[in-house]
């Protein structure tokens, strides 16, 4: 049976409040909802359209960083993109 997006959404929403994953709810476009929330080791967006839902997951290094210097760059480096 075809579960339809809202629903999809929902059902998975609970899957992470029943984990206690603190997410957050984007509407970058019409027909999408983006949910972002983050793991150990991991940030993760999940796109749920009417149609179906795919996700992105982003691992990298959770050190913490205190090099100003480096934060400028960064931010410098993006905004140039």
């Amino acid at each position: 049976m075809k579960v339809d997006g809202l629903r999809r959404l929902l059902d998975f929403l609970d899957v992470l409040r029943e984990n206690r994953i603190d997410f957050r709810i984007d509407q970058q476009s019409p027909d999408e909802i983006i949910v972002f929330f983050a793991l150990v080791g991991a940030r993760v967006e999940v796109t749920f359209d009417p149609e179906m839902m795919h996700f992105c997951v982003f691992r990298g290094s959770e050190a913490v960083q205190t090099d100003l210097a480096a934060l400028k760059k960064l931010i410098e480096i993006d905004a140039a993109n």
